[in-house]
């Protein structure tokens, strides 16, 4: 009858064949952890499928030793702390496998590795769902001669997993999610492959048919030009119009009137009366150049009273509603910009038509220069 070489029996004699010599004299324990169960379980289900060891790390290879001591593991398989590591060979490939296994808290996390390969096949594994801490640590029973007794070794391995199910369960995890991602065209009497394991044949074939991937190269073509700024992150974002509709909430203060709506202005005009525009015109003649008459230049001739642009707006200026002196004669006791002095009683100044203390002076008043009081405007 052809056995399964995975079964829970042939794990269990695997594990008391594999575990290591006990030297006489020695009173420590052979078999101290559950992660150390973990690990000598997961060696005897490699071995039981042809693998051999070859050492414990893949950069330096015991295969002699190994071979000279199999299927007992060296003394120094279990030195490393939380952290148990396996090179093997099989001889349906020319590739070394590298299985390790590592605690993490109450977890163990076991890895396997083609090496030339470069592919990590893993399974996590809960250690108190299969192993069972009160049956630990194991000793090899020793003789009065001084030899071992592994004869009760085997039923103490089976009382560290929680029952046989759970043997076969753990064996299938290996299986599945190790053996058959590193070797899925595995071979072997009474080994037969779940679907699982031909989906993983299936898989590594078709990645064996791919090409090796290239390097990716940056691109000899030349950049278009782009104008610039091209897409300037500190360019302002162009402001967007208000929606139709929109309107200030209630009791919104627009102390600088900006929602007044505008009214229509003038050609060469604008909401503040064009002030400081004759600042670079003759002084006092404003743009009424009374030398440039005829040569094209707006407002040639002679110098009207009011239109003033400078710095100093007169109280005829449009800022202050007036009309600007348009229309007004010129007068040459008054010349533009300069302030009245009456030549005579009664005199009052001419300005486009208008008189101090009338309706449109903005400072109020009668007849008189300010306030109706005459004298002279200095």
């Amino acid at each position: 009858m052809i056995t399964n070489p995975l079964s829970s029996s042939a794990i269990l004699q695997s594990m008391t064949d594999a575990l290591s010599t006990h030297e006489p004299n020695d009173t420590t324990s052979d078999l101290s952890s559950s992660h150390e169960a973990l690990a000598l379980f997961t060696h005897a289900c490699m071995v039981s499928l042809g693998f051999r060891l070859l050492g414990f790390d893949e950069d330096k290879i015991n295969e002699a030793e190994c071979h000279q001591l199999a299927p007992r593991l060296p003394a120094n398989w279990n030195a490393s702390f939380n952290t148990y590591a396996f090179v093997y060979a099989h001889q349906q490939s020319a590739l070394r496998f590298v299985i390790k296994v590592d605690r993490m808290g109450g977890k163990a996390e076991i890895r396997g590795l083609a090496v030339q390969d470069e592919r990590i096949a893993r399974v996590e594994v809960t250690i108190k769902d299969f192993v069972s801490n009160a049956a630990l640590p194991i000793r090899i029973t020793m003789t009065q001669d001084g030899t071992e007794d592994r004869s009760d070794l085997q039923p103490k391995f089976q009382n560290v997993f929680i029952s046989e199910s759970r043997i076969s369960d753990l064996a299938t995890l290996i299986k599945i999610n190790i053996i058959q991602k590193l070797l899925p065209s595995l071979q072997k009497e009474g080994y037969e492959e779940s679907p699982d394991d031909v989906a993983a044949r299936e898989d590594a074939e078709e990645v064996a048919r791919r090409p090796p991937r290239q390097p990716v190269m940056p691109d000899p073509t030349p950049q278009p030009a782009r104008p610039y700024p091209y897409d300037d992150p500190l360019r302002p974002q162009p402001r967007q119009p208000v929606p139709a509709g929109d309107f200030p909430p209630p009791g919104f203060e627009d102390p600088y009137d900006l929602n007044r709506p505008r009214g229509p202005l003038m050609p060469d005009r604008t909401p503040f009366g064009n002030i400081g525009a004759d600042d670079l015109n003759p002084p006092g003649l404003g743009p009424h150049d009374p030398l440039r008459p005829g040569l094209g230049v707006p407002g040639g001739g002679l110098p009207r009273l009011g239109g003033s642009r400078g710095m100093h707006p007169t109280f005829d200026d449009p800022l202050f509603g007036g009309g600007g002196g348009m229309g007004a004669e010129f007068d040459p006791q008054v010349p533009p910009g300069a302030r009245y002095d009456p030549l005579g009683p009664g005199g009052l100044p001419r300005l486009g038509g208008r008189r101090p203390g009338g309706g449109n002076n903005p400072f109020g008043g009668g007849q008189g220069g300010f306030g109706g009081f005459g004298g002279d405007i200095i």
